[in-house]
């Protein structure tokens, strides 16, 4: 029994001495990456309007957002790379990149940071002719126009920016 081991074990040293590496000489030459690989989750901040959409339907809670701070978090090594965000996201600022999630010692997070968008509502005196394409195109109804009283009212709470109104809008009454 032990020289059935011990010869199963000898043929198999001698195949690996004569067969190539299984290891890859990484440092020296870049590392590849598999076709089908889902890779990591990247954000184009800039484009991120804060919907939340993408924190609500991932599986293990990797997500947070702030929309008040306009702050995106990334739990890393929470993340399971399902891609659930990717593919709900309504403006497509997310997207997965090849590549793996860097080792460290300790659990870490990446925030990212919106730029401030400066918004122009509807004023009185403004070229709005309350046609009311603003409020049916809202996702949130955040919007609501009155054409009887010619009033204009914004829930700023509900508002995700996402600028459908303002590309709705016949007039350009309302600007990002």
């Amino acid at each position: 029994m032990r020289k059935q081991r011990l010869f199963s074990f000898t043929s198999e040293v001698l195949k690996n001495l004569i067969s190539k590496p299984a290891t890859v000489n990484y440092p020296e030459e870049p590392a590849t990456y598999p076709e089908r690989m889902r890779g990591h989750i990247h954000i184009d901040i800039e484009q991120c309007i804060s919907c939340t959409l993408c924190a609500q339907n991932c599986p293990p809670g990797a997500l947070e957002v702030n929309r008040e701070e306009g702050t995106w978090t990334i739990h890393r090594f929470d993340c399971i790379q399902c891609g659930n965000c990717v593919q709900i996201c309504p403006k497509h600022c997310l997207h997965m990149e090849k590549g793996y999630t860097l080792p460290a010692q300790h659990k870490s997070s990446d925030t990212y940071t919106r730029p401030t968008i400066e918004k122009k509502y509807p004023q009185a005196g403004d070229a709005c002719v309350y046609c009311g394409l603003c409020s049916k195109k809202c996702p949130k109804q955040a919007i609501q126009v009155e054409r009887d009283t010619k009033t204009w009212k914004l829930n700023k709470e509900r508002c995700v920016s996402c600028g459908i109104c303002a590309n709705s809008c016949p007039k350009k009454c309302i600007q990002f």
